[in-house]
């Protein structure tokens, strides 16, 4: 099922028939004793959005209620470990079902033999607050390969991926976006004195299904930060055969872009988008903080046609020193572009939060609540999260919750307040109280 919601610039294609389809928590409800119900009523007249056909798959901040599993299933250098959870701030859960994905999660590798013991001496993976491209409080998933092999090969990895099967066809068009940010001494683990010692990996795919396995192809989409002889970050985008295959490597095109710099210690906003194609309407497309650093048009398969299976959103592997780091968050996946064709979903940071949602009301019979829309000068409200006594009980994206208390003690009282929230994560102060008694 694919989950619709508002977002920056783009709606779904529920929103454009004139409905739409958001994901509402609810509570099993059970009637009041001489009890108000809160309404909190909201008209949503927050910014426009445009409508574009693409819709969304995907989308995790990484928000309050997604964890990383134990490191488990290791064999030899190998060993993988899951992200769990819904998000609460978009309703999301992992594991990734988008791309008929039969697993999705990091999948390590180390220089050397690991396991349960010794696995955090070579890689660490952690989910947990920063601030944000905004300004404000966000969570990141941030990846770190302490120790690997010496500069000039690459010997460790910790990828951020999504697996699908060879047999159930071709991932045909795809848009991922993602905010990312390089550590401060990034430029200088990379050296180009050392032969395959200046790239780090950013984003790729590869196919599979050769011989039956999934995990051997003749197709590879690659993004890599690459260090020149003079010292400076430049982008390489590549299609070739290097997919785990038997094959010699053939590099069928490559773009540099020395133009749209590599941001360093800051957060920036990474979109790729492709269309599989033997034809001339293929396309890899790639943008960074809006800007396009590859639009490569033509036909984008492999000698035995094979359907990606492999989708490396993002990973710490270099050629270069340690430790490779990967700071990310707001992974988003759709199956077109979102905000028009060729067009980046990015526009300036906003850190102005929504306005706070006022006229809190109650009726009778059932926790049914109501509230005046936010409005809001950035990005538009995404939504709002409702709160009981303080914790937050859910999130809704249309003008009204229901919420229902079993079990409580009688004469309790209860508290609600709402706060909107808009697609830069920032948040609005809390609307008035609403109190009831069960």
């Amino acid at each position: 099922m694919t989950l619709s919601r508002f977002f920056v610039r783009g709606t779904s294609a529920a929103a454009q028939s004139g409905g739409s389809r958001f994901l509402q928590d609810r509570v099993t409800v059970k009637h009041y004793k001489n009890a108000a119900i809160a309404a909190l009523l909201i008209f949503f007249s927050g910014a426009t959005s445009l409508s574009h056909a693409a819709n969304l798959l995907f989308k995790s901040n990484f928000g309050t209620g997604v964890s990383l599993g134990p490191v488990y299933d290791f064999v030899g250098n190998y060993a993988r470990q899951d992200v769990i959870g819904t998000d609460e701030e978009t309703g999301h859960s992992w594991p990734i079902k988008a791309f008929g994905s039969k697993w999705s999660g990091i999948h390590l590798m180390a220089s050397e033999p690991i396991d349960a013991a010794n696995v955090n001496d070579h890689i660490v993976n952690i989910i947990r607050p920063v601030i944000g491209p905004s300004g404000t409080t966000i969570n990141e998933l941030f990846q770190n390969v302490k120790i690997k092999s010496p500069v000039g090969s690459s010997g460790a990895y910790a990828s951020l991926q999504v697996v699908r099967p060879y047999d159930i066809g071709d991932i045909d068009e795809a848009y991922i976006a993602y905010w990312f940010k390089y550590e401060a001494d990034f430029p200088e683990k990379l050296d180009h004195t050392v032969n395959n010692g200046s790239w780090r990996a950013q984003f790729g795919w590869k196919t599979g299904g050769y011989n039956n396995n999934t995990s051997t192809g003749d197709y590879r989409f690659s993004v890599h930060v690459m260090k020149g002889p003079d010292g400076e970050l430049f982008w390489r985008t590549a299609g070739d055969n290097i997919a785990n295959g038997p094959w010699d490597k053939t590099t069928y095109w490559n773009i540099d872009n020395k133009t749209v710099a590599v941001p360093v210690d800051k957060w920036f906003k990474f979109e790729v988008y492709w269309k599989r194609s033997s034809g001339n309407d293929g396309r890899f497309w790639v943008a960074v903080d809006g800007q396009e650093i590859a639009d490569r048009f033509g036909p984008n398969m492999g000698d035995y046609g094979l359907p990606v299976t492999r989708v490396t959103f993002n990973t710490p592997y270099s050629g270069g020193y340690p430790t490779v780091e990967s700071h990310s968050t707001g992974l988003e996946i759709w199956d077109g572009f979102p905000c028009g064709n060729g067009t980046p979903c990015f526009s300036a940071v906003d850190t102005v939060p929504p306005t706070v949602p006022t006229s809190l009301t109650t009726s009778n019979l059932v926790v049914s609540l109501s509230w005046n829309a936010s409005s809001d000068a950035g990005w538009g409200v995404l939504g709002y999260r409702v709160f009981r006594n303080g914790t937050v009980i859910g999130a809704s994206s249309v003008t009204s919750f229901t919420d229902t208390i079993s079990g409580g003690a009688t004469g309790t009282k209860y508290n609600y307040t709402v706060r909107a929230f808009d697609g830069a994560g920032n948040v609005s102060q809390e609307s008035n109280v609403i109190s009831i008694t069960y």
